[in-house]
């Protein structure tokens, strides 16, 4: 990539946001002005072919963490470097600020950029024995109960070995990169983007039958809906859902350097910091006055 002339590079921007869309395009008109072939410019959400099309150097993202997710999903395996051009309120996915993205275009194209591999995850849904759907999951896939607040009962299978019941308000497989949000928010462990691990963290279990756990990343995972369950989802990096019934057996894996970002941006701990998952210098000290 780095002696090429000339890179194939696809834009996707969030979906109805003005600003992002028109960067998306000056972007495009400053790209094709240097010789590069912009593949096309499209909203998130989009499911265009372009994705499955070959070649593509590497995608810009003008969007928060969600369209970067969404993008990264459907790349997984692809081996193309993703750039985030941070559009949204957190952006730890995220790589540049809108100000810079003709300074991190020139270091992209130049490949002076580094390239982060990261875990993804495999899930399938299987149904009276037979497979009904399958897909990937870059931050989390969760099961859950529906709209009422009543208890969904899994049975739980780690790498072949029976774990046992499971009584909840449901639970999460997430991966490194994933384990900043929904995870960690329902007590799981904060892993390390590059591990090579997975987290398993429980929704309000019931009598704190099982607690958060952190396993090798090839580990699967194996969970299948008991009687007595209410309504259950399954959703994938919160974006994707399939309703669940009684006796489906959902299987989720790790999938290894699966999705590529561009750019070293800031260190774990510094996004950590500036995201606010570390409380810092004044914030402290009201925390301590108040204790």
């Amino acid at each position: 990539m780095q002696n090429a002339t000339s890179r194939h590079i696809l834009l996707v921007y969030k979906a109805r946001h003005d600003r992002a869309a028109a960067l998306a395009q000056e972007a495009a008109l400053w790209l094709r002005q240097k010789g590069h072939e912009v593949t096309a410019i499209i909203s998130a959400g989009v499911d265009s072919p372009v994705y499955a099309a070959e070649p593509i150097d590497f995608v810009v993202v003008l969007g928060g963490d969600g369209t970067m997710l969404g993008v990264a999903r459907r790349l997984v395996g692809r081996k193309v470097p993703v750039l985030g051009i941070n559009f949204g309120r957190i952006g730890f996915l995220t790589d540049a600020q809108p100000e810079q993205w003709r300074e991190k275009l020139e270091e992209c194209l130049t490949g002076s950029e580094p390239v982060r591999s990261c875990m993804a995850l495999s899930w399938s849904l299987a149904r009276k024995g037979q497979q009904i759907a399958q897909g990937c999951a870059v931050n989390d896939v969760v099961l859950s109960r529906g709209s009422l607040s009543r208890l969904v009962l899994f049975d739980v299978f780690i790498a072949g070995e029976r774990l046992g019941p499971l009584r909840g308000d449901g639970i999460i497989v997430a991966t490194p990169v994933g384990s900043s949000g929904y995870s960690v928010s329902a007590g799981g462990s904060l892993l390390h983007p590059s591990m090579n691990a997975l987290a398993i963290t429980p929704i309000c279990p019931f009598l704190n039958s099982i607690s958060p756990m952190v396993f090798p990343g090839d580990t699967e995972c194996t969970f299948q809906i008991l009687q007595g369950s209410t309504d259950c989802f399954l959703t994938v990096d919160g974006q994707e859902g399939q309703q669940l019934e009684l006796g489906d057996t959902i299987t989720v894996a790790g999938l290894p350097e699966a999705v590529h970002f561009l750019g070293k941006g800031t260190t774990f701990f510094e996004r950590l910091r500036s995201r606010g998952f570390v409380l810092q210098g004044a914030e402290c000290s009201r925390s301590g006055d108040n204790a």
